[in-house]
């Protein structure tokens, strides 16, 4: 992905159309379970994109030509905290459970490096509840961002599971409450800085430095066994109500899934896991690739209930929701040749041109290509033959359509495979469906 300002990433015409063919299959994927198509604006009130409660990240938004503007407009860093804020304007409107997704691009204020850029396409998928929400949700959307990530045949990826409640219980009990999320964030960052800085930062967090030994315990949860013996190990601790609580949560979703096909190799349960945003409340999960540790999550999410109440709602919303980061896994596929960008056009059928005078001609057989649902460009500038074969063949444009005035008069013309070079003689007054079944199933 080339850029012509740090972090804006540009695509080149087929690295475009490989990006577009990953993002249909997304939606497609979302679409089976169910979810509908939804927009928000790009822009938001800064205060409805505080709501999370960290503004590091956000772009202010103010006009160049006002020089009284206010900066209390900013663009979006992800389709979360915009969703929280569409539910409470449009709760009555919606049917609940409310399951929506989004694929729309996001802007946040970060230092671009490798996979990480300012701004990027997000995959979203949600399911807000009324008032309520099962835990069974919450295993359905792990379940379809796996079956997602499965079906574009990237490299082999797992998914860690957490509850932001087994992390908040157990903090509670080592930090004061006003160090709590400071503590959560550190635990964010542990797998992007050396140990040592971990140690130093968190011990300024607890209440006893001597605790870090309890702290490097906890999150070394490796040699604990399977899942099933990490959430025994996990039940006997019995740190508060609210630890509990996550463990118990954490527990039904494993379930759930290990059901549904899950094995120790696809789900593995992290209880350094723990998600930046401030308004998780559950269960949170992120999908990465195996052995790759410069990456980052490819996948993420989990459970909010109390969002909307955030921005002023006193209505319960409680929500569960997951991301893909479209922009980030396809970085990965296009540097590792695993995505095909051969093509560098959309179209599956050249109608080339050999007598400028017939251009209408060659437009309306075209036209007819389009009929049928055949994807079909026209060359119509004035080149030799062999020219506008090179073109379809740098395209990679698999058929092409060849007549000259002669053919035309007899509403005849050559079909050609560009690959196989197997050509088909066709009448042109009529293209039906035996001509689309020759180009769809070459």
């Amino acid at each position: 992905m080339k850029s012509s300002i740090s972090g804006f990433p540009e695509l080149l015409p087929q690295e475009q159309i490989a990006f577009n063919r990953v993002a249909n299959s997304i939606r497609e994927h979302f679409e089976m379970y169910g979810f509908v198509p939804m927009s928000t604006a790009a822009v938001e009130r800064i205060s409805v994109l505080q709501a999370k409660g960290n503004d590091n990240e956000i772009y202010g938004l103010y006009r160049l030509a006002d020089e009284h503007s206010k900066t209390d407009l900013g663009l979006r860093f992800d389709l979360t905290v915009p969703l929280a804020r569409y539910v409470s304007q449009n709760g009555e409107s919606l049917i609940f459970p409310f399951k929506r997704y989004q694929i729309a691009p996001v802007w946040r204020g970060e230092r671009p490096q490798y996979g990480r850029y300012r701004q990027f396409h997000q995959c979203d998928v949600d399911i807000i509840g009324d008032g309520e929400l099962s835990l069974n949700y919450d295993a359905e959307i792990i379940s379809l961002v796996t079956w997602v990530l499965a079906s574009l045949n990237i490299p082999e990826f797992h998914t860690e599971i957490n509850n932001r409640k087994i992390l908040t219980g157990f903090f509670s009990r080592l930090v004061r409450k006003d160090n709590l999320i400071n503590a959560i964030r550190l635990v964010d960052k542990i797998d992007k800085i050396t140990s040592e800085q971990f140690d130093t930062d968190m011990t300024t967090l607890l209440n006893n430095s001597a605790d870090i030994s309890k702290v490097r315990s906890f999150f070394d949860v490796n040699k604990r066994g399977d899942v099933d013996q990490i959430l025994t190990w996990l039940r006997s601790l019995s740190l508060g109500e609210e630890f509990v609580q996550g463990v118990d949560e954490l527990d039904k979703v494993v379930q759930i899934l290990k059901k549904l096909g899950f094995n120790d190799k696809r789900i593995k349960i992290s209880t350094s896991l723990a998600r930046g945003l401030s308004y998780y409340t559950g269960t949170i999960f992120e999908a990465t690739f195996d052995g790759v540790k410069d990456m980052g999550s490819i996948a993420g999410g989990g459970r909010y209930d109390n969002l909307t109440q955030t921005l002023g709602n006193e209505k319960k919303y409680p929500g569960v929701g997951a991301t893909i980061g479209v922009s980030r896994l396809i970085t990965k596929m296009l540097e590792s040749g695993e995505m095909n960008t051969d093509k560098c056009s959309t179209a599956d059928l050249l109608v080339t041109m050999q007598d400028q005078s017939l251009a209408p001609v060659y437009m309306r057989i075209a036209n007819k290509f389009r009929a049928i649902g055949v994807k079909t460009e026209t060359y119509l500038q004035e080149k030799p033959l062999k020219a506008q074969l090179s073109y379809a063949n740098k395209k990679g444009i698999d058929f092409v359509l060849i007549a000259n005035e002669k053919e035309l008069v007899k509403s005849e013309a050559i079909l050609r495979n560009m690959r196989t070079k197997e050509q088909h003689i066709i009448r042109t007054e009529f293209i039906g469906s035996d001509v689309r079944d020759i180009i769809a199933h070459h």
